[in-house]
C-alpha cells in the first residue's frame, strides 16, 4: 500500500469515528445506517449483545454526552479506535470505555464491531 492510500484510509476511519460520535452528540441515529455494516455486532457494558438495530435506538432525552481519551490504530483492511464516553442522564451518570472495529470492504470503510466496558461504579 502506498502512502497516499494509507493516508486516505486513515482519514476515512477518523471521519467515520467522528461521525459515530456526532450520532450521540446530536442524538440522531440515522447516520448509523451508513456507518454500521448490516452484520454489525455490539457487546454492551452490561453483557448483552446485539446488532445494528440495537444501536439505532436514540439516547433518552435530557442526556449529555462527552467523548475523551480517543485513539486509533490502522491494521488495513481493519482499523481499531478506542476512547471514553460519559453520558450524563438526569438521574445517573454512565462512564464507559469503548473499542470500535472498522473494516474496509469493497473499497468502503464501515464499523463492524464495538465493545463497551463500564468504568467506576458500574463496574
Amino acid at each position: 500500500m502506498d502512502d497516499d492510500s494509507a493516508s486516505a484510509d486513515d482519514q476515512a476511519v477518523r471521519e467515520l469515528d467522528r461521525s459515530w460520535n456526532e450520532v450521540y452528540l446530536r442524538n440522531d441515529r440515522s447516520a448509523f445506517a451508513e456507518i454500521l455494516t448490516d452484520d454489525f455486532r455490539v457487546n454492551f457494558s452490561d453483557g448483552r449483545t446485539g446488532g445494528k438495530a440495537d444501536l439505532m435506538r436514540p439516547t433518552p432525552e435530557g442526556a449529555t454526552v462527552v467523548f475523551s481519551e480517543a485513539g486509533m490504530q490502522m491494521f488495513t483492511p481493519t482499523a481499531v479506535t478506542w476512547g471514553r464516553v460519559r453520558i450524563s442522564h438526569p438521574d445517573r451518570v454512565v462512564d464507559q470505555r469503548y473499542v470500535r472495529v472498522y473494516s474496509k470492504r469493497e473499497n468502503r470503510w464501515q464499523a463492524v464491531f464495538v465493545i463497551v466496558f463500564p468504568i467506576g461504579a458500574e463496574a
